[in-house]
């Protein structure tokens, strides 16, 4: 009896796992309907079920590579466009206690994405941790070795942005800040791949940092930022907007800011494949625009 009882728990768990890893490719299939959404307030409160879907799958296949990826891109996607969204409204109308509590929420969030993509490191080889913990020349030669076709840049890209945005999300602790140098080599190596993966967000990512770590590096940021316009023909709206948050922002330069965020808010629908990121760019912008006077505080005068 506890032969048969043993047999039918492995078949049942077998059944599960196959299950589950074919469930991996419907997700892959099923992205582009996510990119492609046109509406910010359904896709966002979409977003929560979908993530505890994917955690639970990932009970049943930890080592799936699509799942895991899924998972990390959905905490990603969630935190910085919806999350982080609310603490930018938070912090312009002086409620300081909702911003940090947010803030702290997409910290976890962050937290959880950026231990998902070491897990799957770990997976592709068990020196990386090792590898990470030497410091980035160590991790680019690890990178280089591991990670070395076009289909590796998801991974690279997914892993620098968890880091990134974690990064960003705890600025107050000195030893996450201390990652950046870790960040931008992931980053880095993703664009090395792959630089029109996902319409050249990682080397327009790469040209953010370089505009707000300190010192900045306003020469480079520009150069990344008209590289990366040329690239996306102009019609992934995420790189104007972020050129002019953090580019013209920091250069001073109202008129560009200003001439950035038009053409965000003035574009039809320039890139239905990722539609769902230009309508979080308008959102944005228009917001940015409303409150030009918190950015340049000479307008204010």
């Amino acid at each position: 009896m506890a032969l048969v009882c043993g047999l039918i728990s492995v078949t049942a768990c077998d059944s599960a796992k196959f299950a589950a890893d074919s469930t991996s490719g419907l997700f892959q299939r099923a992205a582009p309907a996510i990119e492609q959404y046109w509406d910010y307030e359904t896709a966002g409160a979409a977003f929560p079920a979908s993530i505890i879907q994917l955690e639970g799958i990932m009970r049943v296949v930890p080592d799936n590579e699509v799942v895991v990826t899924s998972t990390i891109g959905a905490y990603i996607g969630y935190g910085t466009g919806w999350i982080e969204d609310r603490v930018e409204v938070a912090d312009a109308d002086d409620h300081w206690k909702e911003a940090e509590e947010l803030r702290a929420r997409a910290l976890i969030m962050y937290e959880r994405a950026w231990d998902l993509a070491k897990h799957l490191m770990r997976l592709r080889d068990g020196s990386f941790d090792e590898a990470l913990a030497r410091g980035p020349d160590s991790l680019k030669s690890w990178l280089d070795r591991v990670l070395n076709t076009p289909e590796d840049a998801p991974l690279a890209f997914w892993a620098g942005a968890s880091l990134g945005a974690r990064i960003n999300m705890g600025m107050e602790d000195m030893d996450t800040v201390a990652d950046l140098p870790l960040a931008k080599v992931l980053l880095g190596h993703s664009v090395e791949l792959d630089p029109d993966f996902l319409f050249m967000t990682p080397m327009m990512t790469l040209g953010v940092l370089a505009a707000s770590q300190f010192p900045p590096d306003m020469d480079l940021a520009k150069t990344i930022f008209d590289e990366v316009l040329e690239g996306t023909k102009r019609r992934n709206l995420m790189v104007q907007l972020n050129m002019a948050r953090y580019y013209a922002v920091n250069k001073g330069d109202s008129k560009l800011f200003t001439e950035l965020l038009t053409e965000v808010l003035e574009a039809g629908d320039v890139l239905p494949e990722s539609r769902l990121s230009n309508v979080l760019a308008k959102r944005r912008a228009k917001r940015y625009m409303d409150q030009i006077e918190l950015f340049f505080s000479d307008l204010s005068e």
